[in-house]
């Protein structure tokens, strides 16, 4: 087996494991890589400090696994076709967190990946990477050609747009490389102008604006008062950005049944009801899901957010 037939062979076994779309590429320095450090520098990471621990292993993926020579990127699509509820007694949860918790499952379908790549070639070896690690994913997907980081910041592709999770598998051995595709947000602003906090700038995301920050990687404190007024009932992260992405209209329903809602209160989740969760109530409800990721403390903060917001907009009318 040469190179290109090995090459297509790893491809082909991807697809066979469940994954959307894959595509590899050299280890190298990804193209914008170093623009981490400046955006650190200025901030824009809110008290997301472990940002700052080891940015040499951020630029450079050899140091996290010296034997590195190709990066085999993967795309899982998770969209389903739900919709957030409009009325204000409802909250809002991100789409990816309405099931089972993605790392899991993308790192079991990445080692049998690698067990069957292993199958064709004894002697490749590698390391899997799924949002746990100082890699920058987003960097390593453009370079592969799985889509382009669009101007809301995520990874965009033709085939189904941006509802997809990345995962990594950095193997010692050669391959054929995918090229970056060509950027096609084009003229369009819809992501920016959409934001109701302004974090988002052309290609730039102020994380410390965000609403997904502020509901899940803010902790232990109230929302800022300016932001809060502006989260649009947001418990768990958000989902603007991507809805009004006209990209978004090749999406997709995902075939992996794990993705679908565990429980239709995550889809449209009664504020009330939220709000007078105990803690082992929160547990129960979220278990499994990336929602445990936010605190209880947290969670039932966001959900006073909300309904403090409401309760003000009722005043004014």
């Amino acid at each position: 087996m040469n190179l290109r037939e090995k090459t297509e062979e790893i491809k082909r076994i991807a697809y066979k494991t469940g994954f959307h779309k894959i595509g590899i590429a050299p280890v190298k320095k990804p193209a914008h890589s170093e623009y981490l450090l400046s955006w650190l520098a200025a901030g824009k990471h809110g008290a997301m400090h472990w940002m700052e621990n080891y940015p040499e292993k951020r630029l450079d993926i050899s140091q996290l696994y010296p034997q590195a020579r190709s990066v085999i990127v993967v795309a899982h699509n998770y969209y389903t076709p739900y919709e957030h509820a409009r009325s204000p007694e409802k909250g809002k949860i991100s789409r990816y967190a309405w099931g089972r918790d993605y790392h899991k499952i993308l790192k079991k379908k990445l080692k049998l990946f690698l067990q069957k790549i292993k199958e064709i070639d004894s002697s490749i070896e590698g390391r899997i990477f799924v949002d746990t690690a100082p890699v920058q994913e987003k960097l390593w997907a453009a370079e592969a050609g799985i889509g382009w980081q669009g101007k809301n910041a995520n990874i965009i592709t033709r085939e189904m747009g941006s509802w997809i999770f990345l995962g990594l598998l950095v193997i010692n051995r050669k391959l054929i490389y995918d090229e970056p595709v060509k950027d096609y947000c084009g003229r369009c602003n819809a992501c920016i102008e959409a934001c109701p906090t302004n974090a988002l700038e052309p290609y730039r995301l102020d994380a410390s604006r965000c609403i997904s920050y502020l509901t899940i990687e803010y902790r232990d404190q109230p929302v800022p008062d300016d932001l809060a007024e502006k989260m649009q009932n947001w418990v768990f992260g958000c989902d603007i950005c991507q809805d009004v992405c006209p990209w978004n209209r090749f999406a997709r329903e995902t075939d992996e049944p794990k993705y679908h809602p565990v429980d239709m209160i995550l889809v449209q989740p009664d504020l009330a009801r939220l709000s007078s969760l105990s803690e082992d109530e929160f547990k129960d409800l979220f278990r499994g899901t990336p929602v445990k990721r936010a605190k209880y403390s947290d969670f039932i903060r966001n959900v006073k957010t909300a309904l403090l917001q409401i309760s003000g907009s009722r005043k004014k009318e």
